[in-house]
Order: structure tokens, then C-alpha cells, then sequence
């Protein structure tokens, strides 16, 4: 970690190989839509696109951060109620909508976060998870009938009322997608950036954080206003696609699955929300017509990922890659009969299939 604080200012780069298997993933994506006419499953993507987006921001202010935040899900859903009133009662155009609905949220992050982190441990655990709760109760019993109440919000235009189903549902494909590759690597380059750095040490090691002169509540703040603006936008995008809101998007159960994501893919890693959404996306789906089976399910996945995966996919892959490195290198004779050292848990890298996972960090200490 201090090897790594003494980097900051120099970001890393991505390797040629990286690059274009990352173009070629996007390439493959985005043209889907074009040679499968399933619009179920492109719905089913588009939906598990927007959870992706909202993973990104939270991985960010949990995993990178390092703070507990479990209001997520409530700076998600005022995003969409957000955009989705601006989108019923102004003229603005949806795209205006959705990104005023993303700074309404950062906002209420940026309120959240001072009283939020002048606490410590579960205190802050607690904090943001009455947060979500207040929020829920609010608007579940608003008389004005603002926000519909229990029922939802009045069904919206959306981002684009003027096409037909068939184009809505790509032009929403596309759009998240988009939305996805901007903010992961956002998020990629922030994290490896001065900022970034100085929140992973305030993370991992705030003694040393604070002989640097590093401000916690200040960076902490920055990261919460960030990952509230992409939660925003996740949540305008939602409301945009399906037309309406409900307070059942902040309940307990998506929040479960949603930290579910995280951990199985990789906790404060950048691939971590990517792996972990679209597999948990992929069981539920398959399970769709098994509820009760279906949570089942992925608990034990998750107690499984846990015990004996504690770094995530991420971090499987990343074990698998060192080994095959050490038979290579056996192989060549160039090992001298000494096991190369494993990757630093911290080191800060911009090559997505090569990250680690933090394996264990103090919240807010």
C-alpha cells in the first residue's frame, strides 16, 4: 500500500492485448441486438445492464472507499424518481432528465455523507440502511400522490417516445451499454488516479493516510458524490426503460442480491460488478419460475464464494493466472527453484483481468 501511495499521479496504462479484447467485447456486445430477435432476453440484458451500472457505484463507495454504505439502493431510486417527475411535469428533453436526475442524487450522497462518516464500524452500516428505509417510508406514504405512493410513479415517455418497441428496446440496449463502458472505466481511471489512491490508503491504512496529510471526510465525501451520480443515472435510466418506479426497487431482497453481485464478483475490483451481475442475472433468470428456490440458490452460492473463494471470481482468476505463470516459468527453468510472489492485494493496476481484490479492509477506520 505505501509503495503504492508513492506512485500516485502516475496512472497505469493497459497493455495492446488488453485493449483489444476489451474493443472486441464491447464490439461482440453492441452488435447482439442486430442477430437475435429474442426481446426477452435483450430486456433481460438491458435490465441487468442498469444493475450494473448501480454495482459500479456502489462497488466504488464500498469496495474502493472502503465505507458501508447500504443506502444505495434509496440514492438510486431518488435518481429515478428524480428524472422521472422532470420527465412528467417539464419540457425538458429525457436525456436533460436523466442527467439532472444524476446530480439529484449525488446531492443527497453528499448530504448522506457527512453525518455518515463521523461514524465508525456497523454505526455507518446502520445509518445508511435506516437512510433507505426513511426513504422507502416516505415515499410509500406521500398523500400528495407525487410519487404515486405504493403503486409507482405515472408512466413516463422515457428517452425515446417517438421509435417502436422493436427500436426502443435496442436503442435502450445501446444506450446502456454505453452508459456501462463509460462508467467502468471511469471509475478504472479514478481508482488509479490521486484520488483513488488516497481513498484505498485511507482504506487500508489510515495511519498512514493521515502522516500524508490525506482528509478522510473529504475524499470520502468526493466518493460518495461520484458513485451517487452514476447510482443516479442507473436509476434514471430504470425509470426511463420501464416507464414507471416503484419504492420496491429499495426493498431488502434486491439489496441482498445486489451486495451478493459485489462479493461474488470481487469487492473493490473493477471486473468484480461486471463477472458477478451477469451471472447472478444468468441464475436468476433460469429460476425465474422458482422464487423460493431461486434465493436459495444464490445464498449458497454466496456462502460458497466466501469460504472458499473470499476474493471473488476476480480473485480466482487471478490465482488460476499466477499458477499457470509459476508451471511456465518452471518450465523454462527460469524459477531457480523459487515461487515467484504472489500479486500484491493492493497494487494498483488499470489491467482489469489482472486486479485483486482487497481481502479484508476495516470499514470507515
Amino acid at each position: 500500500m505505501i509503495a503504492a501511495a508513492e506512485r500516485v499521479g502516475r496512472l497505469p496504462r493497459l497493455s495492446g492485448s488488453s485493449w483489444t479484447g476489451i474493443v472486441a467485447l464491447v464490439a461482440i456486445l453492441a452488435v447482439i441486438p442486430l442477430f437475435y430477435s429474442n426481446d426477452y432476453i435483450i430486456t433481460v440484458m438491458i435490465t441487468g445492464g442498469i444493475v450494473l451500472v448501480l454495482n459500479t457505484s456502489w462497488n466504488f463507495v464500498l469496495g474502493i472507499a472502503g465505507v458501508w454504505n447500504f443506502g444505495q439502493l434509496a440514492i438510486f431510486a431518488l435518481g429515478g424518481y428524480g428524472a422521472g417527475l422532470l420527465m412528467l411535469h417539464t419540457g425538458l428533453p429525457g436525456w436533460v432528465c436523466v442527467i439532472l436526475g444524476g446530480v439529484f442524487a449525488a446531492g443527497i450522497s453528499i448530504l448522506l455523507a457527512f453525518p455518515t462518516l463521523r461514524l465508525y464500524g456497523i454505526y455507518t452500516s446502520l445509518l445508511t440502511f435506516s437512510f433507505a428505509a426513511v426513504v422507502q417510508f416516505i415515499i410509500v406514504n406521500d398523500g400528495s400522490g407525487l410519487t404515486g405512493g405504493s403503486f409507482g410513479l405515472d408512466t413516463v415517455d422515457g428517452l425515446y417516445p417517438g421509435l417502436g418497441a422493436k427500436a426502443q428496446i435496442h436503442a435502450y440496449y445501446w444506450t446502456v451499454l454505453g452508459v456501462i463502458v463509460v462508467a467502468t472505466f471511469a471509475v478504472a481511471r479514478i481508482r488509479s488516479s490521486r484520488l483513488g489512491i488516497a481513498l484505498q490508503t485511507v482504506r487500508d491504512a489510515p495511519g498512514f493516510a493521515a502522516a500524508r496529510g490525506v482528509n478522510p471526510l473529504r475524499y470520502r465525501v468526493i466518493a460518495f458524490a461520484i458513485s451517487g451520480f452514476i447510482a443516479g443515472i442507473a436509476g434514471a435510466l430504470y425509470v426511463s426503460f420501464n416507464q414507471s418506479i416503484t419504492p420496491s426497487v429499495m426493498g431488502l431482497t434486491p439489496m441482498s442480491i445486489d451486495v451478493t453481485m459485489l462479493v461474488i464478483g470481487g469487492l473493490g475490483t473493477i471486473a468484480g460488478p461486471a463477472l458477478g451481475t451477469t451471472l447472478l442475472t444468468i441464475v436468476q433468470t433460469s429460476l425465474v419460475g422458482y422464487p423460493g428456490i431461486q434465493l436459495t440458490i444464490l445464498g449458497t452460492i454466496l456462502l460458497l464464494i466466501v469460504v472458499f473463494v473470499p476474493g471473488g471470481l476476480v480473485g480466482l482468476i487471478v490465482r488460476i493466472k499466477g499458477r499457470i505463470s509459476r508451471w511456465v516459468s518452471e518450465g523454462e527453468g527460469g524459477g531457480g527453484g523459487q515461487e515467484p510472489l504472489e500479486p500484491r492485494t493492493h497494487a494498483v493496476t488499470f489491467d482489469m483481468p489482472d486486479e485483486q481484490p482487497p481481502e479484508a479492509t476495516t470499514p470507515n477506520a
